[in-house]
């Protein structure tokens, strides 16, 4: 059952590696390269957890329209529709799938690490939108 399992690992991985590396024009080997250092980096994160995050310094001579740009891109980035867990087409597909073949289910457990490593990855681009309202309330930009 475990070498199963690995073959169907792997089987995924270069799949995924083929359409990924054709979509961005790199050769197999690098995209397999950048794909297991990132679930290594994700490795780290779960097991770590979120390190502290400091606020970053924003330059006083920022003006209030460039501060104002800066806030949309962090907020157009951070706010993007996540379906709850349960109601995620992709999950109820894969236990629907389970019906029929049972490694389907070992979707959902990938779709909760992804999700809690993206609540990770906010926290920073969270904390620098909360320093850029800070600067724009100080520089009063809200006035008129």
């Amino acid at each position: 059952m475990l070498s199963y399992l690995r073959l169907l690992l792997a089987t995924l991985l270069v799949v995924l590696s083929i359409t990924t590396a054709q979509a961005t024009g790199k050769n197999v080997n690098e995209q397999l390269r950048d794909f297991a250092l990132d679930r290594v980096k994700d490795g780290q994160r779960l097991i770590t957890g979120p390190s502290e995050i400091s606020l970053p310094t924003i330059d006083p001579h920022t003006s209030c329209v460039d501060l104002y740009h800066r806030r949309t891109a962090l907020r157009r980035r951070l706010h993007d529709y996540n379906p709850p867990y349960w109601d995620d087409p992709r999950n109820q597909a894969a236990i629907f799938l389970d019906a029929i073949w049972t490694p389907a289910l070992y979707f959902l457990g990938y779709s909760a690490i992804t999700a809690h490593l993206d609540q990770i990855n906010d926290i920073g681009p969270m904390a620098e939108l909360e320093a850029l309202s800070r600067a724009s309330a100080q520089r009063r930009c809200f006035e008129k």
